[in-house]
């Protein structure tokens, strides 16, 4: 990927290394640390996580995971820029994702425009080359095109207890419209500490529209952020493009209807059939 700083227009989602006390993110249950130049994790998957009667995982929960530890080490290279999430792939390689999850993160390059980096996530194991693979995530960021948006890299560990009591779509707020059509409410809970709606929930909206729409569980989500959600509600809207895919527009609906960001949506995966 050839480096390109963003144009002054471009405001793809800034996802945040320090996560506000009232943001949603700390109602998981994970920890994560600098090991080297690569951060390494631990979280823990509950049924609140995972669609309706299946052992997978939410792809969106594993973006939001994977951002989090990813966006501290993309904060070195950007700094004192911020570094802002540009877009976000998860695939997720097993029908039956355990209840304990190692992640790890590392940066793949770092050039003067982009970082691109590729979280994994395996099982719990003694180590962690010996944990079954389950699901792999690549993110990309900017630094910031903003000059206000200024923050230090982040060397201490990062540890969130929270507890989920609701399935995540409910306990985050989300809508379903009609089959196809999920929209949220642009509060505190969900946004980032600059205002806008988080890039976690933007892509939970993508998935929760193609879910809606295929009848099906989404195995792979690829989210791409075009502009952020400053006003909302945020609203996603999918269309089939063939059987198991989807294709979603994410809009600022209280914003002139803005194209905030697009996502792709499949219900089937390279799963292990476990």
């Amino acid at each position: 990927m050839a480096d390109a700083a963003p144009q002054p227009d471009v405001e793809p989602s800034d996802f945040e290394t320090s996560i506000p006390e009232e943001m949603f993110v700390k109602d998981l249950d994970y920890t994560c640390e600098f090991v080297g130049d690569d951060v390494v994790g631990q979280a823990r998957i509950t049924d609140e996580l995972r669609p309706p009667g299946s052992r997978l995982v939410r792809p969106s929960v594993l973006a939001t995971l994977g951002d989090v530890i990813a966006g501290r080490m993309a904060t070195v290279p950007t700094a004192p820029r911020l570094a802002l999430t540009l877009d976000i792939g998860v695939r997720i390689l097993t029908d039956d994702v355990p209840d304990e999850i190692d992640m790890a993160a590392t940066i793949l390059k770092a050039g003067r425009g982009t970082v691109v980096t590729e979280t994994e996530f395996r099982e719990t194991a003694p180590s962690f080359a010996t944990g079954r693979l389950v699901a792999i995530s690549q993110l990309t960021f900017v630094p910031s095109p903003r000059p206000q948006d200024l923050y230090p890299p982040m060397d201490g560990p990062q540890v969130t207890r929270g507890t989920m009591r609701a399935p995540l779509p409910e306990h985050v707020g989300t809508r379903l419209l009609a089959p196809g059509v999920v929209e949220i409410d642009r509060t505190p809970f969900v946004s980032q500490l600059s205002g806008t709606l988080q890039g976690g929930i933007v892509a939970l909206l993508g998935e929760l529209a193609a879910e809606s729409l295929l009848g099906a569980p989404i195995r792979d989500l690829e989210t791409n952020y075009l502009t952020t959600i400053r006003v909302g509600p945020g609203r996603a809207t999918a269309t089939l493009l063939g059987r198991g895919l989807a294709r979603v527009e994410v809009h600022d609906a209280g914003n002139d209807d803005r194209f905030a960001a697009l996502v792709l949506a499949r219900t089937e995966g390279s799963g292990d059939g476990r």
